[in-house]
């Protein structure tokens, strides 16, 4: 069995993978449920990709202590499934790599692959500590996304950055016209990124039949999206998994 584990900016989520299905999932602040199942399970790897190198440094050094545990680490020198087509690749983050690489492959294994054809687009969308949108071209070519604020930061910014307006969070907003100034602040985070989703949607030669929305923040959004976008806690997960098989038996 190996542990998938994506080390973000805010949380650290981890899984077991026995096959192709993920149990065991855990989000944390720090390595203590990796460590539990490392001494729990019969763990051969922890595959990784770490877009934080401090956090990075931490676990590699806690793997350490454990002799028959190996440790994989996603980088951009690996084979991917996916075609980058990024004018500045050096500057691609690997958390929106390993979101797409797992939206690609959950449409690749479902029974729903062949409405994946030419001219189709393949989303994932990730409402985390930035809210970023990847796009894949049929048949596997990553062209690139957005990226804007996270809900938070929108939040933290316009309390921080203007003189009287106060710190909120999500679950303030109550509807798309706010009647108070709380409840007006809410409403344009919100729809800021509900609108930022649904504009890609539309712009899209080709409305795509598969989106895929992860992150933290997803909970907030997804009541208020008007398009059928399936939610996977383990969508990173899933992309971690598909470039380490696609590259395991060749380094």
């Amino acid at each position: 069995m190996i542990i998938v584990c994506d080390i973000g900016n805010s949380f650290i989520k981890s899984a077991i993978f026995n096959n192709e299905t993920p149990t065991n999932y855990n989000v944390n602040k720090d390595f203590s449920s990796i460590i539990k199942l490392i001494k729990s399970k019969e763990i051969s790897t922890v595959v990784i990709s770490a877009v934080v190198p401090s956090k990075l440094k931490l676990l590699l050094k806690e793997l350490s202590s454990f002799i028959s545990v190996k440790s994989f680490l996603i980088h951009k020198g690996l084979k991917f499934n996916l075609l980058i087509k990024y004018s500045t690749p050096n500057t691609l983050g690997m958390d929106r790599i390993c979101s797409a690489e797992g939206a690609f492959y959950l449409v690749k294994t479902s029974g729903d692959s062949k409405s994946f054809k030419k001219g189709d687009y393949i989303l994932s969308v990730d409402c985390g500590t930035a809210t970023t949108i990847n796009i894949i071209q049929h048949p596997n070519i990553f062209l690139g996304g957005l990226i804007a604020p996270g809900l938070d930061m929108m939040f933290s910014a316009l309390n921080t950055i203007t003189a009287e307006l106060p710190k909120l969070a999500a679950n303030n907003y109550k509807s798309l016209i706010g009647n108070s100034t709380k409840t007006s602040i809410a409403s344009g985070v919100i729809n800021s990124t509900v609108g930022l989703i649904h504009q890609t949607i539309v712009s899209l030669a080709n409305p795509p039949k598969n989106i895929f929305i992860t992150g933290g923040n997803a909970k907030y959004i997804i009541p208020h999206l008007k398009y059928d976008i399936k939610y996977e806690k383990a969508l990173v997960l899933y992309g971690i998994k598909a470039i380490y098989d696609r590259n395991v038996n060749i380094i």
